[in-house]
């Protein structure tokens, strides 16, 4: 399964991308020098707003449009979402779910239903928002994490540097950045929707319309 969104995003690190999904064409550049990739990740928080700002963000909302791929059908959803860090959530796909995660708790309605998450939905739940948090910028500076160069490739006619984000127990996100304004343009992932099974889906998810607030 395959999927594609497009969110806007804002300079504070409301630059988030959510469970959508999304495989594009991006053209090869020729290969990079060397670079401190310490520095990249320092640059794309100074254009977000600077690490002290970022570090205020404790609840953010946004609006997501996802484009998902499942064989030879394309269907369009749109989602909603609000967060407050670390360990609150709530989305609301349209047409499909409604999703709590309190702490330890979580529940999903669809319709008129209502139940508990079970215990594997709300790990992988915890999963997806360890990812979404790391989108913010500001953890990225932070004790556990490794850094990995990637090949440099064009988004949306704009150069990239491209840098892996690790951590132990986590799964990897790749952050491409605006090689001249250093704003977050592309993430990359791995997930699956709630309640699906088998592998883990590629998760593309673009950032544009960078506004200041």
């Amino acid at each position: 399964m395959e999927r594609r969104t497009t969110a806007t995003g804002l300079k504070l690190g409301l630059c988030l991308g959510i469970w959508g999904a999304w495989l594009a064409f991006a053209g090869s550049l020729p290969a990079q020098q060397p670079v401190d990739l310490g520095e990249v990740i320092d640059q794309a928080i100074q254009a977000a707003g600077g690490a002290e700002k970022l570090s205020r963000l404790t609840a953010q909302t946004w609006r997501a449009k996802m484009k998902i791929h499942e064989g030879a059908e394309v269907r369009t959803v749109d989602a909603k979402y609000a967060v407050q860090w670390p360990d609150k959530l709530r989305s609301d796909v349209t047409g499909s779910y409604t999703m709590v995660r309190n702490g330890e708790e979580g529940w999903l309605t669809q319709g008129k239903t209502l139940q508990d998450l079970s215990t594997d939905q709300l790990l992988f739940l915890k999963e997806d928002m360890h990812v979404n948090w790391l989108r913010t910028l500001a953890p990225l500076r932070g004790k556990g994490l490794r850094y990995q160069s990637v090949p440099p490739i064009e988004v949306d006619g704009r150069e990239t540097i491209g840098v892996r984000v690790s951590s132990r127990q986590h799964r990897d996100v790749v952050f491409l950045f605006d090689k001249e304004t250093h704003d977050v343009v592309k993430t990359e992932t791995k997930s699956r929707g709630l309640g699906d099974e088998g592998e883990l889906a590629n998760i593309e998810s673009y950032y544009s319309e960078f506004e200041e607030v």
